[in-house]
């Protein structure tokens, strides 16, 4: 048995917006700094996509991976 206090769905969704925020500013900065580098606007926001997409799959597997079984 776990000693933990159980877990609400406020302390569960917290991690997961801490998580999506992290990814879209990552997201963010690298459409900008594509941008920046000479792409256009379309190749720019895919790089920022695929920035989201890579930095939340990340973020989730630490999660994962961190989380007390």
């Amino acid at each position: 048995m776990s000693d933990q206090a159980p877990r609400t769905a406020m302390n569960r969704w917290m991690p997961i917006g801490f998580m999506l925020l992290t990814a879209t500013g990552v997201s963010g900065v690298a459409g900008m700094l594509a941008h920046a580098a000479g792409n256009n606007v379309p190749a720019a926001i895919l790089t920022g996509g695929g920035a989201f997409a890579g930095a939340a799959g990340l973020l989730l597997a630490i999660a994962h991976y961190a989380r007390d079984r």
